[in-house]
């Protein structure tokens, strides 16, 4: 163990949850971005270290340069391999070899962001699941467990161990949903499932003694704005067209659900890439030492172009190395550092800024929280404006906004076919 990780005390809720997971096998430290869970996932596995051979640590990419940092700060007793999810997925030479690594006696897996490992049907899924039946000891993190919906959690607990709930998912949809029904007025019948608050209670008992969760308290002022921008004719045109045919689609669809996604994503895409939006926003963050969060490419291109040279961008088409040298010049550099959610929303700790800014809302509202937390973490003592989201004039971008913070808002507007005309 290094001196850095015995000096320097744990903080009140890292204690607790220590405390709480010192004896376990398997744990879910749902603790809020910026609580220091890389720390205290260190700090177990030193605890155990007689009992361990390696730990394995799966997380996003743009976050694996982040947590080696960390490891090397704090240090580890037993040997740390790190390993992006992406790569999990996208290689089969990577997955061969470590699914032969994993051959050893004692393991712990670490799921880093495990929001990345809620979907059954994707392969880093099914991997990481393959990869967990050969640990004796699992650990996810996460700042947001509920993202959706109780399979979330659900999704999470199995990865632990499929003896925390103890149920296969038709038996726990029966007993932790209930059915809606709903004829259209085509006759049509629609068939779904949403949470029911009867057994809840019951869940969560299962599922407590194996979670953690605790939520930063800074002490500093955290304010919410919002700003409208103009879009161009152009725009207003295009957007009221494309609206238009896919509701006529989707009336003639009999209210298909992927018809009226396929009509919120060009909505979205077209309001968030107007030029004259995008340069109102780079009048209203110029100057400023901030971050910028941009959904689209276009949209992040248009803000850097009418911001000048007064500005650091980062993005998907920058290699790790790079993005690190820029991460560091915006240390020192007071111009706004605009970052797409794929690359900026996961690790980075960017406490030296104070401001983050989101340059179009996003349906999905995990992000954006984990978005905001790169700022808003342990040791900040500016005051913080972390929710200035920047909409358009257009009704997709007021939807998003209003709703976003409903778990499954989405899905439920479409399967109870409300019609979205006075909306959009």
């Amino acid at each position: 163990m290094s001196s850095s990780m015995t000096d320097a005390p744990l903080t009140g809720a890292q204690e607790a949850a220590f405390a709480q997971f010192a004896r376990l096998r398997v744990g879910a430290l749902f603790m809020e971005q910026g609580m220091g869970k890389s720390r205290l996932a260190l700090h177990l596995i030193a605890h155990r270290a007689a009992k361990l051979d390696a730990v394995l640590w799966v997380a996003p990419c743009s976050v694996t340069a982040t947590i080696e940092a960390e490891i090397a700060r704090w240090g580890s007793p037993v040997p740390v391999r790190v390993l992006g999810y992406e790569t999990l997925s996208q290689s089969g030479r990577t997955w061969l070899e470590v699914l032969q690594w994993v051959q050893r006696p004692r393991l712990l897996v670490v799921a880093d962001e495990s929001i990345f490992i809620k979907n059954l049907k994707s392969k880093r899924t099914t991997r990481m699941y393959e990869l967990r039946k050969h640990a004796d000891y699992a650990l996810v993190l996460n700042g947001t467990p509920l993202t959706r919906d109780l399979w979330d959690i659900k999704r999470q607990m199995d990865f632990l161990s499929p003896k925390i709930i103890a149920t296969d998912d038709r038996a726990y949809r029966k007993r932790y949903f209930r059915e809606c029904r709903v004829v259209d007025q085509w006759g049509s019948e629609r068939i779904w499932y949403e949470a029911s608050t009867i057994n809840v209670e019951h869940l969560r008992s299962l599922i407590a003694p194996y979670v953690f969760e605790a939520r930063l308290q800074l002490g500093v002022t955290q304010l919410d704005a919002h700003t409208v921008h103009p879009s161009s004719a152009k725009t207003r045109t295009e957007y009221e067209q494309t609206r238009d045919e896919f509701l006529q689609e989707w009336n003639d669809s009999q209210g298909s659900e992927i018809v009226l996604y396929q009509l919120f994503s060009h909505l979205t895409r077209i309001a968030a890439n107007d030029p004259v939006k995008c340069a109102s926003i780079a009048e209203a963050v110029a100057g400023q030492h901030c971050l910028v969060f941009c959904n689209y490419l276009r949209e992040q291109r248009l803000i850097a172009d009418a911001l000048g040279e007064a500005h650091l961008l980062v993005n998907g088409e920058h290699s790790p190395a790079d993005r690190d040298i820029l991460f560091q010049r915006s240390r020192t550099e007071r111009v706004p550092l605009l970052l797409t959610y794929g690359v900026g929303a996961f690790g980075l700790n960017l406490q030296h800024i104070a401001r983050a800014h989101f340059a179009s809302p996003t349906f999905d509202y995990g992000r954006t929280i984990q978005a905001a937390s790169r700022i808003r973490r342990i040791g900040q003592a500016s005051d913080i404006i972390y929710s200035t989201h920047h909409l358009s004039e257009h009704g997709i971008d007021q939807m998003i906004l209003k709703n976003s913070q409903r778990k499954d808002w989405l899905a439920q507007l479409m399967r109870r076919s409300i019609d979205p005309n006075g909306q959009l």
